[in-house]
């Protein structure tokens, strides 16, 4: 039996959850990566520091929040990195939120239109799709992030004077707002390829799931709002939450595979780079050394 806690409603208290062995939902996690609200809480796929966060916050993150490290966790069995879940905005709405593409103050007048996502929203969701599923820890993806679902209140018999907004919460509702449109899963198939391609990364790699802190060596990065590391001499994950500014990488020496890019992610080498490489703004890539 696999027991996963929400440590907080009677009292905040992750760490001693671990300590007695339950794992529970990383939301320092899910606040430095994405925010912790859309409005004036943004984190670092929007460029941000959020929360106290910094760069060596994001490294305790990709390490996988151990306690030695200021972490909640004793162990990294105990933390479950998440970035939405059956309460607040999906990942989907609060990127478009955060973009201020969206006005949760306004009902949704295309729904097809509002769910298809492209531009800066789809860079800010595969940029944080690359952040969950290269961090130790286990992965909960909820349902429909993989085509950033947005949750938009429907009309139901239930009276509802916000029918048509994006809806914030909705764990008390039993009806079509909290109902799957699979139309909207084909209408952004490149997101759930992209996802698609990251699980894959994960299972085949077990360096992205079953390192230790001794296995990281982080590069740097200067004052720009970015993460970039080698694991276990073999992998370079390079993560630039800068919205307007490239990311400029010295790789170690040696040629590398890129895996995974801006647009796709490609198992079998997308192509070979080597020397020094520069990560476009809102993007991440996952290089694999060959030599």
């Amino acid at each position: 039996v696999m027991i996963i806690a929400e440590p907080w409603g009677g009292g905040y208290d992750p760490e001693r959850f671990s300590d007695i062995g339950w794992s529970s939902w990383n939301d320092h996690f899910r606040n430095g990566v994405k925010g912790k609200n859309s409005r004036d809480g943004l984190g670092f796929i929007f460029g941000r520091w959020e929360d106290g966060s910094d760069g060596d916050r994001l490294a305790r993150f990709v390490m996988g929040s151990l306690r030695e490290y200021g972490g909640q966790y004793q162990e990294v069995a105990h933390n479950v990195n998440y970035l939405e879940s059956h309460d607040d905005h999906t990942l989907g709405d609060f990127i478009r939120i955060g973009l201020r593409d969206v006005d949760e103050n306004r009902a949704i007048q295309n729904l097809t239109e509002h769910a298809r996502v492209r531009g800066d929203q789809l860079a800010l969701n595969k940029l944080a799709a690359i952040f969950l599923f290269t961090s130790q820890g286990a992965v909960m993806v909820h349902e429909g992030q993989s085509w950033g679902r947005s949750k938009v209140i429907a009309k139901t018999d239930a009276p509802d004077p916000r029918v048509g907004y994006i809806d914030h919460n909705s764990y008390e509702k039993d009806n079509e707002t909290n109902w799957l449109n699979w139309d909207h899963k084909e209408l952004n198939r490149d997101l759930v390829e992209y996802y698609r391609g990251l699980i894959a990364l994960r299972n085949t790699y077990s360096e992205f799931r079953r390192s230790c802190p001794d296995d990281f060596s982080f590069l740097h990065v200067g004052r720009q709002v970015a993460v970039a590391y080698v694991l276990k001499n073999t992998f370079a994950v390079l993560m630039n939450g800068s919205p307007g500014r490239e990311l400029e990488i010295e790789l170690p020496e040696g040629m590398w595979e890129v895996l995974v890019d801006a647009e796709s992610v490609d198992l079998d080498g997308k192509a070979q780079v080597n020397g020094k490489i520069r990560i476009p703004p809102k993007a991440g890539m996952v290089l694999r050394r060959l030599n």
